[in-house]
């Protein structure tokens, strides 16, 4: 599952954030949830103030990735002590939204108006302002970041010898 798209949203009161329904839609259908049925995401702390939300399966996609990690082993330790011990398994509730930590939005230093961002194979949560800034400032300073996808997925070329 491929996820994509920014999404202007605010987190309420209760500290529930909506989850567009297209995307709720794409979960739905790589899980084999029929409308109604319970679907969980894992929330954990991300990189940079942003919370990171994972399908049920990416996140043990994720787990089983770091088996093969080429960190040290103490370092590997404490990288999974933090992400294992920060995540929450949470459920979208019939309205289409989680409820989101307290203890991972004071960590992330996030308020009320967030984005929603599609990032490959996790959703990230950033504050709205501080996203749209980074866009422009990146699009400034670094135009070629939107290379050609062809650029960035180069293999090495075998020589024949």
């Amino acid at each position: 599952m491929v996820f994509t798209g920014t999404y202007e949203h605010a987190i309420d009161k209760k500290n529930r954030l909506a989850i567009p329904a297209d995307i709720r839609g794409q979960i739905q259908r790589s899980v084999g949830a029929a409308e109604g049925d319970s679907v969980y995401l894992y929330v954990t702390l991300g990189d940079d103030q942003a919370l990171s939300l994972y399908t049920e399966q990416g996140f043990e996609q994720r787990a089983r990735e770091l088996d093969d990690s080429e960190l040290e082993a103490g370092d590997l330790l404490a990288y999974e002590r933090l992400l294992f011990s920060l995540a929450r398994r949470v459920e979208l509730d019939r309205q289409g939204r989680v409820r989101l930590p307290d203890n991972l939005l004071k960590q992330a230093g996030l308020g009320a108006e967030v984005v929603l961002l599609g990032v490959k194979d996790h959703l990230e949560v950033r504050d709205r302002q501080s996203w749209q800034e980074y866009v422009q400032q990146m699009l400034k300073s670094q135009p070629q970041m939107l290379m050609n996808p062809r650029r960035a997925m180069r293999s090495p070329r075998t020589s024949a010898t």
